[in-house]
């Protein structure tokens, strides 16, 4: 009964369907990103290691800026504006052809996915009631959960059957799925549903413990699969 509530919401609705189709993209092109290195360019190891560098670093010394600009501007615009440049770095990744390229690509195209987190969870304050937040908060945990186990698996099996940068597309396609939702939710105005008498405070402890937890995600499979992927180069090679 609360889920229907809750999904009556047409802005949680709209905000929760373009985060889940951003969180199914970057995971999907993930594989993609390292199959493209390792089996494509044959990148040696040390090109490999710095992949998680270009995701996790805009995070680590942008988070607290993000967070100040999440509570002083509209969020809808921000969360828009960061898909949109996200998109284009994201095609701008499917022309390069030389590791360096791709790092510098990868980088800025972190830095853009930095302003979304904060004012996500700043719009959900706004958009949702106060004792519907556990709940909103919750079930986009559980998507992202779910993003997080079937989007390599999707990635790599498609992998089997086509090139990486195909692959790359397909986040450039959710990507826009997640604009043209955030474009409709931004053309709705200020039709908010729920309360945002929320404190500065609150948004950016928030954010901070969220940036915390995708930081150590981000690490915990960037390494695992630089490992893997650099122990079957290796093995190629040899």
């Amino acid at each position: 009964m609360k889920k229907e509530k809750l999904f009556a919401n047409s802005s949680y609705k709209k905000l929760f369907i373009s985060s889940t189709a951003a969180s199914f993209g970057d995971l999907f092109d993930m594989f993609a990103v390292m199959t493209l290195f390792t089996y494509v360019w044959h990148a040696n190891s040390l090109w490999i290691t710095l992949i998680p560098v270009a995701y996790a670093l805009p995070s680590i010394l942008l988070s607290q800026a993000a967070g100040n600009l999440a509570d002083r501007y509209d969020k809808v615009q921000l969360m828009f504006l960061s898909e949109l440049v996200r998109l284009l770095f994201t095609c701008l990744l499917f022309f390069t052809k030389e590791p360096l390229l791709a790092l510098g690509v990868l980088t800025l195209r972190s830095m853009s996915s930095v302003m979304k987190v904060p004012a996500q969870l700043a719009y959900v304050r706004e958009v949702v009631k106060e004792d519907q937040l556990l709940q909103a908060s919750t079930l986009q945990n559980i998507m992202f959960q779910i993003a997080k186990v079937v989007g390599p698996f999707l990635g790599a099996a498609a992998l089997t059957i086509t090139t990486p940068k195909a692959c790359i597309l397909v986040n450039a396609a959710a990507c826009m799925i997640s604009i043209s939702v955030l474009f409709s939710l931004k053309k709705a105005g200020k039709n908010i549903q729920g309360q945002a008498a929320r404190s500065s405070h609150q948004t950016k402890e928030t954010f901070r413990l969220t940036h915390k937890n995708s930081l150590r995600l981000y690490l915990k499979l960037f390494f695992i699969d630089s490992c893997s992927s650099t122990s079957g180069y290796i093995n190629q090679s040899s």
